[in-house]
């Protein structure tokens, strides 16, 4: 599979900004095993009258995939937020702290469904694959700094 393989501009998500060649960072599947050959950053696809950022995961194996994902930025930086917080109770020991935003208050707590066989599996994951999951960590770590720094935002 092609690292340049170039993402679509004929479907409905139209991307402003693209990671392309995904498939060489793509953790454990950068062996070229990943059916994600990009990500981008763009306007979603479900609405033609106004311009809703969005996120995508593009897949392709013989064709693009109906597979692939998209979401808007709040959900993405939920999903992120939950990340960090389950690698946070798994390396350091912390406790799953609640999520606030807007006044909202949710606990993140463990989901009841799985067996202690799934827990110690989805542990022994993570303690297997730590340097992969940490180097995506600075990645990330890096970009929210330099976010920071740089933003007119207030910080808290």
């Amino acid at each position: 599979m092609s690292s340049e393989r170039k993402i679509p501009e004929h479907l409905k998500h139209k991307p402003l900004y693209v990671i392309s060649g995904y498939e060489k960072m793509d953790s454990e599947y950068k062996d070229g095993e990943t059916d994600v050959v990009g990500l981008s950053v763009g306007k979603a696809q479900w609405d033609a009258e106004k311009v809703i950022p969005s996120v995508k995961v593009w897949r392709y194996k013989t064709r693009w995939s109906r597979q692939s994902e998209e979401t808007t930025f709040t959900r993405a930086l939920d999903m992120a937020t939950l990340v960090i917080k389950v690698l946070d109770k798994h390396y350091n020991g912390q406790e799953l702290e609640p999520i606030t935003v807007n006044g909202i208050y949710k606990p993140v707590k463990q989901y009841e469904g799985y067996t202690q066989a799934d827990i110690a599996a989805f542990d022994a994951y993570l303690q297997e694959h730590k340097d992969d999951i940490g180097a995506h960590l600075e990645l990330l770590q890096t970009a929210i700094r330099s976010y920071c720094e740089n933003s007119l935002v207030k910080k808290a």
